[in-house]
């Protein structure tokens, strides 16, 4: 079937949805969506939508009998996979909506202990008072979150210079942490 569009008026909507509203039961029913689901009304008012659609780009006149046939696979098909589709958008939006925001994972306490982040903290500042200017600059804007390339352009200078200072930082913490 081929797209031309045609015009649905109400006399033709309400003949298509007495000639086959069964394709959209029929179709409700393979997606496992009974009277009694929560969003049954919904997905029926979108299965008339799609019907309403495909009888406006559908080629031959629906209406007619000798179409009906050939009507009634290519509007299932496209009822179908029209559900299938909004089934896969609720998945997502239900997906989204199941992670928490930002602002509720702000509420949520923090789990390092007091006593651990203090020791973290003199751990850092002894180390620092081990380290040279240059060292402390670049930890300083590693800790900042900045990553090698904007601390390189930061402090004007090329990357290998921060690789290699970061090396040494990483020999005198190590170093550090054991003694």
């Amino acid at each position: 079937m081929n797209t031309k569009k045609r015009s649905c008026t109400d006399e033709a909507a309400t003949q298509l949805n007495e000639l086959y509203a069964g394709v959209i039961h029929h179709c409700l029913k393979k997606i496992n969506r009974y009277p009694d689901h929560n969003d049954y009304d919904d997905f029926y008012q979108l299965g008339l939508i799609t019907l309403f659609d495909t009888y406006e780009t559908c080629l031959k006149d629906a209406l007619a009998t000798e179409n009906s046939f050939l009507f009634v696979s290519y509007a299932k098909q496209k009822i179908h996979w029209t559900f299938l589709d909004q089934i896969r958008k609720d998945r997502k939006k239900e997906n989204r909506e199941a992670y928490l925001s930002e602002e509720e994972l702000e509420e949520i306490p923090n789990a390092v202990s007091f006593e651990y982040q203090l020791e973290q903290e003199d751990l850092l500042q002894r180390l620092c008072a081990c380290l040279t200017a240059e060292e402390n600059a670049y930890l300083r804007d590693a800790l900042d979150g900045l990553n090698i390339t904007e601390i390189a352009r930061k402090q004007n200078i090329s990357r290998k210079t921060l690789y290699k200072r970061r090396r040494h930082i990483q020999t005198k913490a190590s170093s550090f942490l054991k003694g």
